[in-house]
């Protein structure tokens, strides 16, 4: 099913929607939908090149720097992305991470300022973004969609993980929670939790683990950002017009295995 024109005349912010991984591919592919895009990104070059590429392929694209850490930069954004396309149809919220803040170590081994850091990144400018947007898809009376990009890590437990696993998990617990207040006014909210992804960005520092999720993973491979743009799509398009308060996981298949291993069938069975 081609996506063109399933968000014709929609408006999208994208937070974390420069580079080159996840969040570039979820603003050229909201931007083939047919939305006018605002691409947030703490680095002007990589919300730049993104919005170069989307108006190349004859979109609407705005660029937008700010800290998603700052309080003041979620209101700054909503205005930016007003002023340029009057409307905000879609909010989604794919910034985020761990290993280029803090690495992995058991929890008695944290500073609370790596904790704080990997919570602000992780879940804290949700709260902002969302505090800011929602007033504004309310006011103008024709509901909306959120969509937060959490992480499996929310849902299943990992040693030496447990700052990022935790604010995922409460990023999931967000969504949940804003589906049942939003709900009323027409605005569906949802998370998008990704298995292990490969990006350029990832493929040379973690070819070894990355191979350990091959084998692990039911369709033998890692995700790709397209994978995870698609199911944004999905949930910021009208085809999810009666799916909130969801959470899907995009993981291969990775979530249904129980490690009991592969017991042989029992005689004459």
């Amino acid at each position: 099913m081609s996506a063109q024109g399933l968000l014709a005349g929609k408006t999208a912010i994208v937070a974390g929607g420069g580079g080159a991984g996840i969040g570039a591919r979820i603003s050229r592919l909201l931007a083939g939908a047919g939305a006018s895009v605002a691409v947030v990104d703490i680095e002007p070059d990589r919300a730049t090149d993104v919005c170069a590429q989307i108006e190349a392929a004859g979109g609407a694209a705005l660029p937008v720097t700010a800290d998603l850490r700052d309080a003041s930069a979620a209101p700054a954004i909503l205005d930016a992305t007003l002023g340029a396309f009057g409307q905000v149809d879609a909010l989604v919220n794919v910034a985020g991470g761990m290993h280029a803040h803090a690495p992995w170590r058991p929890l008695v081994r944290w500073q609370v300022d790596d904790w704080d850091r990997i919570v602000e990144i992780n879940l804290r400018y949700v709260f902002l973004m969302c505090r800011a947007v929602i007033p504004a898809m309310i006011e103008r009376g024709a509901g909306g969609s959120i969509v937060n990009i959490t992480s499996i890590s929310g849902v299943f437990g990992a040693p030496n993980h447990s700052a990022y696993g935790a604010a995922k998990a409460g990023l999931i617990h967000l969504t949940k929670s804003l589906c049942l207040e939003c709900g009323p006014h027409g605005i569906r909210c949802n998370a998008v939790s990704p298995g292990a992804v490969q990006t350029a960005a990832v493929s040379g520092a973690m070819d070894e683990q990355l191979e350990a999720v091959r084998r692990a993973t039911p369709l033998g491979r890692a995700g790709s950002p397209d994978d995870i743009a698609q199911a944004v799509l999905f949930f910021a398009s009208p085809m999810s017009a009666y799916v909130s308060g969801q959470m899907l996981l995009v993981d291969g298949g990775v979530a249904a295995r129980f490690p009991l291993g592969t017991p042989e069938p029992a005689d004459g069975q």
